[in-house]
């Protein structure tokens, strides 16, 4: 379970939010102009497909995360994807579907597929009103040993599966040369479980947002941003320690600067106030930010470093807390060495504070990744995740290490 910030990041491949960003974001200039378009077909009706296919084998010495009786196994995954893209002057039309299949040779409870469907609309009706529309349905998963079932993983026969929906719009009234520019949003999101449903009935949820930016254009290359969000989120089933629906509203004042090709980044500043329809329970308040610094000092090499604190609803059933503080510290170095070679590191320091107890989790993640450009039309990837999970709950400690090897196909 996730507030709702968590809920619509919520990725179909899942992973440690900023070490994927800082895996991704810092692009080196060399890196996009040589790599090879991925392959189109392009259709009568204007329509562009764009299929892809993704196969890999990769060794998991911890499968359900636990600190004792340890589960090791490899695994071999297949995910397929189409895309879907019409663009009709300004506007656009997006339409994404994907599987993502895994199997575990030794530790068949641990296999699954997951699914997820994606439309998305970009209207331009005149220069100055832009719409942007999305919405998505998966059908995903949380690995043994995760999410709700965290700590308790060895005791579960399955993963834990549960189905999500998302529907978002976003309004930008400002021409691309004003100076000052409005945005308007609002989201909606659900999930529910699928088994466990003793256990997993109390983390079905839904929460609906609404927000508001103004963007001002300084005369540099430098942003300003103030914004605000309001969030209700309802649980579906009184928890056995009482009423968790809450009301999550943020409010942020920050800057957006891209000074050259060499340096861009973002940072926002301001108030987290999580109050909870429960009297009895603590409500949050207190300060909150995000930001996230792209330093590229060469154009075939580049590093970030992204941070980020925020008051979230707790994950796992049963633990004393009304929410955790998260605080996230991410470094990335992403390196093209040759037109057909690139390498990607990122590390994360994460903690985990519970308000109700002395409770505390520490989670540190190393990625390192390896890719050659093969043919235009196949790409490998080697890769290791190395994580370690301390905690002043003993329970849920585990090391884990995972490496494995990838392709992915494309036309």
């Amino acid at each position: 379970m996730c507030t709702e910030n968590k809920g619509i990041s919520m990725k179909f491949a899942q992973g440690v939010i900023i070490s994927t960003a800082l895996l991704t974001s810092v692009a080196p200039v060399a890196a996009q102009s040589t790599a090879p378009a991925s392959g189109v077909i392009k259709t009568s009706s204007g329509i562009d497909l764009v299929p892809s296919l993704q196969v890999g084998l990769k060794h998991d010495d911890n499968v359900v995360r636990s600190s004792t009786n340890e589960i090791n196994s490899w695994v071999n995954t297949i995910a397929p994807a189409l895309k879907a893209t019409l663009v009709d002057g300004a506007d656009s039309y997006t339409l994404t579907a994907a599987l993502n299949n895994a199997r575990y040779f030794s530790s068949h409870l641990d296999d699954f597929t997951d699914g997820y469907l994606e439309g998305e609309a970009r209207i331009s009706p005149a220069s100055h009103h832009n719409f942007k529309l999305k919405a998505n349905s998966s059908w995903l998963h949380e690995d043994r040993g995760t999410g709700v079932s965290e700590g308790r993983g060895l005791l579960l026969n399955d993963v834990t599966k549960y189905n999500s929906q998302l529907f978002d719009a976003e309004y930008l009234y400002g021409a691309p040369s004003s100076t000052g520019k409005i945005r308007l949003n609002s989201r909606y999101y659900n999930k529910d479980y699928d088994n466990f449903r003793d256990v997993t009935q109390y983390r079905d949820y839904d929460s609906t947002l609404f927000g508001g930016a103004f963007l001002y254009q300084t005369n540099g290359s430098i942003k300003l941003v103030a914004s605000a969000t309001t969030a209700e989120i309802d649980f579906k089933v009184l928890d056995l320690s009482g009423d968790r629906n809450n009301t999550d509203n943020n409010y942020r004042v920050g800057v957006e600067w891209e000074m050259s090709s060499i340096t861009s980044g973002e940072l926002k500043l301001g108030y987290q106030d999580k109050n909870f329809d429960r009297s009895q329970r603590e409500d949050f308040s207190g300060f909150a930010w995000e930001a996230i610094l792209v330093w590229q000092p060469l154009t075939y090499s580049g590093f970030d470093v992204a941070t980020g604190r925020r008051a979230k609803d707790v994950d796992a059933v049963n633990v004393l807390g009304d929410y955790i503080i998260e605080t996230t510290y991410g470094l990335g170095w992403n390196h093209q060495w040759s037109e057909t070679w690139d390498s990607k590191i990122a590390y994360e320091y994460q903690t985990n504070e519970y308000n109700l107890s002395s409770r505390k989790d520490t989670g540190k993640v190393l990625t390192l990744e390896l890719n050659k450009q093969l043919l235009r039309w196949v790409k490998i990837k080697a890769f290791a995740n190395i994580e370690d999970r301390t905690s002043t709950l003993g329970v849920i400690e585990f090391d884990r290490n995972v490496i494995g090897l990838n392709a992915e196909f494309t036309l």
